[in-house]
């Protein structure tokens, strides 16, 4: 039986976004209609990710790996394929496996959670709501497309809600972080295109391999199969590394900004600080992942070799932009700002997770991916929470509020203590795989000492929390903050879900590594040998 379940994932929240702008005429309408479309994306997800460990295929269609043109596996979960301009190589190809499936249940949880948190959001409404599902539809296609030229429409797509959820509901200088978001993010895709037409000028040797069909192709599964094909058998022909180690780069410098990474995060402080909180939640959450995503369906996906010979470029990034951004932090006065260089450095651990190319490593740098999606997205909401009582982010001009908001201080407690990697929670698991994997690495055995510097992060990233929350939790209240409320009833429901979240994956984290698991054993071989 055929499933059109992925294509209906792009369907519900593309409609929501329509029926929301044309329906929500009221804040109240406009809040119900995009409440109710994302909750239906949430649901199917739910059914989706339930379905990796016990199958649905009467509900869902089959969820045994899945058969494409020429008889060859592809190990996703669920599969959907079609011509669509073939002339010109591109095809309508969707597919998800244990690498995207954690990601995209995360983009309509935040979404909803997102619109929740905005339940009295009153400037202009229908179009905040509509936007956030017109970015929860365009995350969602970029971590299900397999085929380049898809993926890259998706990709560009995410920039636009963003652009006008920053220019229209963010601060004071908005414009500037929104143009600064939008050039940094599109140059970077730009050089990303040009390794995708690289790919597509030289393909179609690969495409007669996979498929039999000797022409030139945007299909993601062909350089995806033939590298495994590669990896299983080295007799099996594929790109040399003169041609891989380039085009591996441009991809990785796209995937780098967005993630991102130092040098090229400094759109992101700003982009946080200026986006309406929604915006924050979703923008760190989700849409950073798309660059962790990128690197591993991508640059290790495809190009092996170029990895085996490149892993430095990723160590390098990933310790820097974590030692970096530690030490940034311990110099923030803005709440939301430290929020957003804490992105910056726990980001670090994704790519130096991946330079590990080894099992542990890779597994918790994409465990990473979900479990940093859960944490920040409590983070920026508890600054949203904050400055929607106080009238303000300033550390310095916060204080004593455990005395008149508990319940925002507990709240704000356990998100500290999960992003710092306290045991029992969640991200303890992908940052001790990360430094696990770095130190079993062959390629760092002859400089193993070399992890003692990404963990010193680990050791400033507890100061600056605990510091953060001295002075804000703790000391005499200020005349200004007496009359300060805490969470609001809708804000309480955010929280509570995503706290259990964190702490139910923090005890169960096997429900997600599991599922990554048989993402590297089926989709990167090599990093067992060719097993």
């Amino acid at each position: 039986m055929t499933s059109y379940v992925l294509t209906l994932l792009l369907v519900i929240p593309f409609v929501g976004f329509i029926a929301t702008w044309a329906g929500g005429t009221t804040q109240v309408r406009a809040k119900w209609i995009a409440l109710l479309f994302s909750c239906g994306q949430l649901a199917l997800l739910t059914l989706i990710l339930v379905s990796f460990w016990s199958p649905l295929d009467g509900l869902l269609g089959s969820r045994i790996v899945a058969q494409v043109p020429g008889g060859t596996s592809a190990p996703f979960s669920y599969y959907e394929r079609s011509d669509w301009v073939p002339q010109l190589g591109m095809n309508y190809i969707l597919g998800v496996d244990g690498l995207s499936t954690p990601l995209m249940w995360l983009t309509p949880l935040l979404t909803t959670l997102a619109i929740v948190f905005h339940w009295d959001e009153e400037q202009r409404p229908r179009e905040f709501f509509a936007l956030l599902l017109f970015l929860e539809m365009s995350l969602t296609g970029v971590f299900m497309a397999l085929d380049f030229f898809l993926f890259f429409v998706f990709w560009e797509l995410v920039l636009i809600p963003m652009f006008f959820l920053i220019g229209i509901w963010g601060g004071p200088n908005r414009r500037y972080a929104a143009l600064k978001f939008l050039v940094y993010t599109h140059v970077a895709s730009v050089i990303m295109l040009l390794g995708i037409f690289s790919l597509y000028f030289i393909s179609h040797p690969y495409n007669a391999l996979v498929y039999g069909v000797d022409s030139n192709t945007f299909d993601m599964t062909v350089w995806l199969e033939a590298a495994r094909r590669h990896a299983v058998n080295p007799a099996v022909q594929y790109l040399p590394l003169v041609s891989q180690a380039p085009i591996f780069l441009a991809f990785l410098f796209g995937f780098v900004v967005k993630l991102p990474s130092f040098p090229f995060h400094t759109w992101l402080p700003d982009a946080h600080v200026e986006a309406p909180t929604g915006g924050s939640v979703l923008l760190a959450g989700v849409l950073l992942k798309m660059g962790g995503y990128g690197i591993f369906r991508v640059d290790l996906g495809m190009f092996p070799d170029a990895a085996k010979d490149l892993w430095w470029v990723m160590a390098i990034l990933g310790t820097v932009s974590m030692i970096y951004a530690a030490f940034v932090c311990l110099a923030q006065t803005d709440l939301k700002r430290l929020i957003a260089y804490s992105s910056v450095g726990h980001m670090g651990f994704v790519t130096l997770g991946a330079s590990t190319l080894t099992v542990l490593g890779v597994e918790g740098g994409i465990f990473q991916l979900f479990n940093h999606g859960l944490i920040t997205a409590v983070l920026f909401m508890l600054a949203g929470s904050v400055k929607h009582s106080t009238k303000r982010t300033e550390i310095p001009r916060l204080q004593g509020l455990a005395k008149v908001m508990p319940t925002f201080s507990i709240v704000l407690m356990v998100g500290f203590f999960a992003s710092l990697g306290l045991p029992g929670l969640n991200s303890f698991w992908s940052e001790f795989l990360v430094f696990l994997g770095t130190y079993s690495a062959a390629s760092f055995a002859p400089m193993r000492a070399i992890v003692i510097i990404p963990m010193i992060s680990i050791v400033v990233t507890a100061a600056y929390y605990i510091y953060t929350m001295q002075r804000i939790l703790f000391g005499d209240v200020t005349p200004e903050l007496e009359k300060s409320h805490d969470l609001m009833p809708w804000e309480k429901l955010s929280y509570a879900v995503l706290v259990i979240l964190i702490f139910a994956v923090g005890l169960l984290p096997f429900i997600f590594l599991g599922m990554i698991d048989v993402f590297t054993r089926t989709g990167l071989p090599w990093l067992f040998g060719g097993a």
